[in-house]
């Protein structure tokens, strides 16, 4: 595994994790709350940013235009149903979407929610580092590489490594202090 594999491999776990975090709740209304959600519509399964527009109306208020107006019931079950904890308004042309500001015990779950997160993406990159070390394990041990060169390719990947997990860590501080400001 080449230093750019690993680092394309790390990165994309970060990604993952930065999608994730999107997802929790801050207590301020964000489409990236919503739009992923799976709605049964058509006799298939659809995203909602697939049905319509999502946009924040203010800062505990969002707003679902579906492009075809028959679906706003479809919707606001699908929203009603979610682990959200959220109570949709189906109104003449758009379901609002009225986000309660969080309690201090919901916030507490969303941090550890968000350190869960974490901790997963952390093994995700510790598993990638083993991948890498396997390989150049196999590289010196089929001679390809000498002896100073296994060192030195290990010492590189703990070192892109670590540079990884502290991005991930900051990544999960920076969000969980979002989640506990009020």
């Amino acid at each position: 595994m080449t230093t750019s594999e690993l680092k394309s491999k790390l990165q994309k776990s970060l990604d993952y994790l930065e999608g994730e975090l999107t997802q929790v709740r801050t207590g301020r209304a964000s489409p990236a709350m919503i739009e992923d959600l799976p709605v049964k519509v058509y006799e298939s399964m659809m995203t909602l940013k697939e049905l319509g527009a999502i946009t924040v109306l203010d800062s505990q208020n969002l707003s679902v235009a579906p492009w075809d107006r028959s679906l706003l019931k479809e919707i606001a079950k699908a929203i009603r149903e979610s682990d959200l904890n959220v109570n949709p308004v189906v109104e003449t042309a758009f379901v609002r979407v009225p986000v309660p500001a969080l309690t201090e015990e919901r916030r507490k779950e969303f941090a550890k929610l968000v350190s869960s997160k974490v901790e997963e993406t952390k093994t995700s990159m510790r598993n990638i580092r083993q991948e890498a070390m396997k390989d150049i394990e196999k590289a010196f041990s089929e001679k390809e590489i000498g002896e100073d060169d296994k060192f030195t390719q290990k010492e590189e990947v703990e070192d892109i490594v670590k540079d990884f997990v502290t991005q991930a860590e900051e990544i999960g501080a920076k969000k969980r202090e979002d989640v506990m400001s009020v």
